[in-house]
């Protein structure tokens, strides 16, 4: 994996109301201790969204974990369904599709 590093509110979305979005998963997912998994699963809501499709690119997904500061293995594992877990989502995360 090539390493990226953030940088500010960047996470190599196509738009700054992108980037704005994925901020506000980052933080969200800061304030709440989220795990990976759980972030994740918010980058596939967010990407379900016509403008923010790009929001499970790989520069995206390598910004997120570093911002969140997420260690280890950055590959989904097998605790991961790959659907949303709505028991854990947060109120703070709204995409407003």
């Amino acid at each position: 994996m090539t390493e990226v590093k953030h940088n500010g509110e960047y996470y190599g979305m196509y738009t700054d109301a992108g980037n704005a979005a994925v901020n506000s998963i980052v933080q969200g997912a800061i304030s709440n201790d989220l795990n990976w998994p759980e972030i994740y699963n918010s980058l596939v809501e967010l990407s379900q969204c016509e403008d923010f499709g790009e929001a499970l690119d790989t520069v995206v997904r390598e910004l997120v974990y570093d911002a969140a500061g997420c260690t280890g293995d950055f590959y989904i594992t097998d605790e991961y369904d790959g659907q949303p877990d709505e028991a854990q989502e947060w109120e703070s995360f709204d995409p407003d599709c």
